[in-house]
């Protein structure tokens, strides 16, 4: 959550505001000659860094920790990406073997997945997170003076200086002095570099500096200066080597991205002469200049495409030499509910739906049948597509467990690269946002992403019946979902009791895990029969509630070395547990909510009414309209009355009205 800012501080004034930007530009200042340079970095031979060991630690530097199951999280991506964990620990896996030099970066890593699935997100906080290293001590880049490549000043070492640098100070040079730096060193300072200048330098992609990018959109116009840059063609005529000095700009984006980091968007749309240029840089570590000869560049290349792009180009023969140059990450869209109202909701945070209310189950329903129409029919028996998506989210489902879904994801490594996208989610929840009457609730949501899906011509048949299921089972999960909402909501003691035994059933399973000095568990101290009533709740029996409790104990000890903020939802099993003791069963919330035929019982009824209603607008984030919207379709549904009707499965009708302003509905 974000924290209000103190008002109650002094105001900072226009003079301090300039004088903050004129103290940070200050602090990424450093002029020097490279005798100075080559001095300090023998002192300290940290600054020395290639591209990939510059990226490595820009995304390790914000801090790496461990999730709950021992893997590890990235803070660069917190609050930024959400459910791609696995994805993003491959892309930090690659940084840390190019960074030791292996084979590895001599590749072009490869984000492969459907759109807006987080491919372009990833580079993009990458890219920023690199261009905040550079402005910090341990990340600082130097560079020869006006090199329109920001060159590593220590080309200007050659020869035998080379090896007795790596040999005394550990110290890896590698590369060659651009055109315009060769011609400066030769010229202008007569082959002595001791007094050639060097400056810092911070990257920036909006100035061009440390970070390139290209996006091959029009694969009809090839030119390769956009690449590797372009010339002056008056300055074509003369000596070679001053002629490649003089005439060459260097201002193309492979270039600009020396050192640091070249994006390439949609890669496989390009035209062939930019892909071999491309080639020779991954491979070589060469641009070659037409003609001229080549230039040395050490920078990382990413790219991202789609997977239709990237099997049409892997089924030609004649992409076998870049094919060899590629490390693909499939990029999937996220698998998981939870995750995904995360990123519906970063999205609506960018955008004017903010403006908007939007009833508190809609983003989870509309993102279980988005999240429906990403997975693949499971292959265990007795398991629906509802099942999964439960099971994905870390949900408890009967006679199913963790080994399960982790079988389901090894034999399912395609799931997510297709189905419907989040930005198709918020299109279409801006679509309802657009009404004269801005408010949308879960039904209305599905309804228009149903009616977009519709109007898509590209869907046949079958694609229609099985999006019709996706409806059908969506609702389901929304009626289970709402009668939830209504059980939390109609005792106002409800939290206080969860966490109540809650908190007690971990004192007694401490008690029972410990052990004294004697190896003997003190298991007097712990209530059984309080512990097994929880336990029967989801089916823990006597032969397995020792590894059960040792569980649940050493999460606990996790989350509490973590400092984890913990309450009885943050354990699954526990929660579906101590939700299944104390909620009030369905049949009781209709008889008490039903409204009674004489006057005198109606007083009772309206103060019992109103106080859940209270409850669902200051607790659960309602508005009075969406809140009676909610109660009124949970009784509807308690009384196992339609919500759907599916006519000869080609279409979707609705019983319930998609708006709260509609409230009477139709029996």
């Amino acid at each position: 959550m974000t924290e209000k800012l103190d008002n109650t501080r002094n105001k900072i004034s226009g003079h301090e505001i300039l004088a903050e930007i004129t103290k940070d530009s200050e602090d990424f200042q450093w002029d020097g000659t490279f005798e100075q340079y080559l001095n300090m970095v023998i002192s300290n031979s940290s600054i020395v860094k290639l591209s990939h060991a510059l990226v490595n630690e820009a995304i390790k530097t914000p801090g790496v920790y461990k999730d709950l199951k021992g893997e590890p999280l990235y803070r660069i991506f917190d609050e930024k990406m959400f459910g791609l964990e696995s994805a993003l620990e491959k892309v930090a896996r690659y940084f840390e073997a190019a960074a030791k030099r292996l084979e590895v970066r001599k590749r072009i890593l490869l984000l492969l997945g459907p759109p807006a699935s987080g491919k372009s997100s990833i580079i993009d906080i990458i890219k920023r997170g690199l261009e905040d290293y550079t402005k910090t001590d341990s990340g600082a880049v130097y560079t020869i003076q006006g090199c329109p490549m920001q060159e590593d000043p220590l080309h200007l070492v050659t020869g035998i200086a080379r090896h007795q640098m790596s040999d005394d100070h550990g110290i890896h040079i590698e590369g060659e002095l651009c055109f315009h730096c060769r011609f400066l060193l030769e010229h202008d300072y007569q082959g002595n570099p001791s007094d050639m200048p060097i400056t810092r330098v911070t990257f920036s992609e909006s100035r061009a500096r440390g970070i390139g990018y290209y996006l091959a959109n029009n694969p009809n116009l090839a030119d390769p200066s956009v690449l590797v840059g372009s010339h002056n063609e008056l300055k074509l005529d003369g000596d070679r080597q001053e002629v490649a000095a003089r005439a060459f700009r260097l201002d193309g984006e492979l270039n600009v991205a020396n050192r640091g980091m070249m994006e390439y968007v949609e890669i496989f749309k390009a035209d062939r002469t930019l892909l071999t240029t491309l080639l020779s840089l991954a491979q070589e570590q060469l641009i070659k200049m037409e003609k001229f000869g080549s230039v040395y560049a050490d920078e990382v290349i990413v790219a991202h495409s789609n997977e239709g792009d990237f099997n049409t180009f892997a089924m030609d023969p004649s992409s076998e030499a870049l094919k060899d140059r590629i490390i693909a990450i499939k990029v999937p869209y996220n698998l998981r509910v939870s995750q995904e109202v995360k990123i519906l909701k970063k999205m609506i945070g960018q955008s004017t739906v903010h403006d908007v209310h939007i009833a508190p189950l809609t983003l989870s329903v509309v993102s279980i049948f988005a999240i429906l129409s990403r997975l693949e029919a499971p292959s265990a028996q007795g398991m629906s597509l509802l099942d999964k998506v439960k099971l994905y989210d870390g949900g408890q489902v009967a006679n199913f467990t963790h080994k399960d879904v982790v079988d389901m994801q090894r034999h399912h490594p395609n799931e997510g690269m297709g189905g419907i996208s989040p930005r198709y989610i918020l299109n279409r929840i801006g679509s309802i946002a657009s009404a004269q009457v801005p408010v949308v609730t879960p039904l209305a949501a599905l309804d228009s992403m149903w009616n977009g899906l519709k109007e898509n011509i590209s869907l046949d048949t079958s694609d229609i019946l099985t999006y019709v299921d996706f409806i059908t089972e969506t609702v389901k999960e929304y009626n289970r979902l709402a009668i939830r909402e209504l059980q939390l909501a109609f005792e106002e003691t409800f939290y206080a009791n969860a966490n109540a035994l809650f908190e007690n059933y971990l004192n007694n399973i401490e008690a029972y895990c410990s052990a004294d000095d004697n190896g003997r568990s003190p298991k007097v101290f712990s209530n059984e029969r309080d512990m097994q009533e929880l336990e029967r709740a989801i089916r823990i029996t006597a032969r397995n509630k020792d590894s059960f409790r040792n569980e649940i104990n050493n999460t606990i000890l996790i989350w509490k070395q973590n400092n984890v903020d913990y309450d009885y939802r943050s354990e699954p099993r526990l929660k579906a547990a101590i939700e299944n003791r104390l909620l009030p069963a369905p049949r009781k919330i209709e008889k008490a909510l039903s409204k009674p035929r004489f006057a005198r019982q109606r007083v009772e009824w309206k103060s019992r009414y109103d106080g859940i209603l209270n409850r669902l607008v200051v607790n659960f984030g309602y508005t009075t309209e969406t809140g009676e919207d909610l109660i009124q379709y949970a009784l509807h549904t308690i009384k196992n009355r339609a919500v759907v009707r599916t006519p000869r499965n080609e279409g979707v009708e609705w019983l319930w009205p998609l708006y709260p302003q509609k409230l009477k509905y139709i029996d």
